[in-house]
């Protein structure tokens, strides 16, 4: 369905130095089949965390949905290496991937692994987590589906706390107990991104709501 909606993107799409082949348009985003279990890891980077979740849910198809077209093409590399073939790729804006693909109660899990934090206050309306994101999952996750974030940035864990009990009927917050904030790297995907956390002294964030 198109719309005139404008989907944009912030950030490089490239890396700076190198040079990205686009081999990734070779497993691109097909048509939606509306008999297959599908599970979206949105802002994957080098797609570490789509590696590990295609290979816990061979049966489901797992769509990375990213704008770098290095990470793309890492993740593409990897795929074809570890002969993984249930991953599919979109490059671009998640509001327009939901939007132009996905029907109402589609979809059966979200990743947001370490997005980017816009730390600068005049960037906060950048993130993409708040009370307007999680209406728009709500209507397209199946019921009972999930939704799991982490982050390193403190100032966006209060904003996804708020943010949390700002939907409370919508979804329910599973580990809500802060014993179990902790990102565990032995359940979940150990990322780039959570290794920088670890270096720089960081003790990442974790939740995970489930759609009532």
């Amino acid at each position: 369905m198109k719309n005139n909606l404008v989907y944009r993107l912030y950030g490089r799409t490239k890396g700076r130095k190198k040079k990205s082949n686009n081999l990734f348009s070779k497993i691109k985003l097909k048509k939606i089949d509306k008999e297959i279990d599908y599970i979206i890891d949105i802002g994957a980077g080098y797609g570490e965390s789509t590696i590990q979740i295609a290979q816990a849910n061979n049966d489901k198809i797992v769509i990375c949905c990213e704008k770098y077209v290095d990470g793309l093409s890492s993740l593409f590399s990897k795929a074809q290496t570890l002969s993984i073939n249930n991953i599919e790729i979109y490059q671009g804006n998640v509001h327009q991937l939901l939007d132009e693909h996905f029907k109402k109660d589609s979809i059966f899990e979200i990743w947001i692994l370490f997005p980017d934090p816009w730390p600068k206050k005049r960037h906060f309306k950048r993130r993409l987590i708040n009370k307007l994101f999680f209406d728009k999952m709500h209507k397209y996750l199946k019921k009972g589906s999930t939704i799991n974030i982490a982050t390193d940035s403190k100032s966006y864990t209060s904003q996804i706390l708020e943010t949390i009990y700002n939907v409370k009927q919508d979804f329910k917050w599973t580990n809500q107990s802060k014993s179990n904030w902790d990102y565990n790297s032995e359940i979940l995907p150990e990322t780039k991104y959570y290794k920088k956390a670890l270096k720089n002294g960081l003790n990442p964030f974790f939740a995970k709501l489930e759609k009532l």
